[in-house]
């Protein structure tokens, strides 16, 4: 299985039937392909008690890209974010037909980092609402800690009109939201055939989606807790494509069974 090389200045790999690069651009750090909606698989913002910022990832907060053994890592340090660094590593895995984004945060600061969660999605946004309606979105938290969250300055007035945060344990329940994961087939994309995406309950706080389109992406809230100095929080998010053969159930287990890596780079 081969996996991230040096490509001129930039990066690529072969993976979904297709060839991906890395961008980060207006706000967001993921996977691009000629051809297909993106970024894929990226970094979307940060946020933390009162504030949010959805154009954190950028090429100026960019301070490092890297190739090791096949694993692409970025890393960032957004300005005024009292020293926070978050490196991205984008890994093949399941022989091929994954990609995995592990997150990692942590900060040179000490009380000013309160509930902090950097944002993930898998798939490209920016589809419209139905009949030009504004769209309804939904929160489901990990605790609740995490149900407070929503409420305490980092969502915009306007978002919290149309928001509606779950009762703390409803995550997983939906089958199509099993144990904050999702199955889906989108052809903008670029996969052939449908993906599975999943990330660990354990490492993410909230959940924020909307019913109005099969396709619109879930944005993934990874960790919530607070970041001192001399603390490490690491996460994880899979998408796997599926053959029509393949069950989804099976992807999770695997997923929630593996022990997360240990990583020094």
């Amino acid at each position: 299985m081969k996996g991230w090389r040096r490509i001129g200045d930039g990066v690529g790999v072969d993976w979904a039937g297709g060839a991906w690069t890395f961008a980060a651009t207006g706000g967001r750090a993921g996977l691009v392909r000629d051809g297909a909606a993106g970024p894929f698989l990226c970094l979307t913002g940060l946020a933390v008690v009162g504030r949010r910022d959805d154009a954190a990832f950028t090429a100026d907060s960019l301070v490092g890209l890297d190739v090791v053994h096949g694993r692409l890592l970025a890393t960032f340090e957004p300005s005024g974010w009292h020293g926070l660094t978050v490196r991205a590593g984008w890994t093949l895995c399941r022989d091929g037909r994954g990609m995995e984004l592990e997150i990692q945060a942590s900060a040179d600061s000490v009380g000013e980092l309160r509930r902090l969660e950097i944002m993930a999605e898998t798939r490209p946004r920016g589809l419209t609402a139905k009949d030009g309606a504004e769209p309804q979105w939904t929160v489901e938290p990990r605790d609740r800690w995490a149900a407070g969250s929503t409420y305490d300055g980092r969502e915009p007035d306007a978002l919290l009109k149309r928001l509606t945060t779950l009762p703390v344990g409803a995550h997983g329940s939906p089958p199509e939201h099993p144990d904050f994961g999702s199955l889906c087939c989108d052809p903008d994309v670029g996969f052939r055939g449908s993906f599975f995406e999943i990330a660990r309950p354990d490492d993410v706080a909230r959940t924020i989606t909307t019913k109005q389109h099969a396709a619109e992406p879930i944005r993934y809230a990874f960790f919530g807790f607070d970041l001192e100095k001399g603390v490490v929080l690491r996460g994880r998010l899979r998408v796997v494509s599926l053959d029509e053969s393949a069950d989804w159930r099976d992807e999770r287990d695997r997923f929630l069974a593996e022990p997360p890596p240990l990583r020094t780079d």
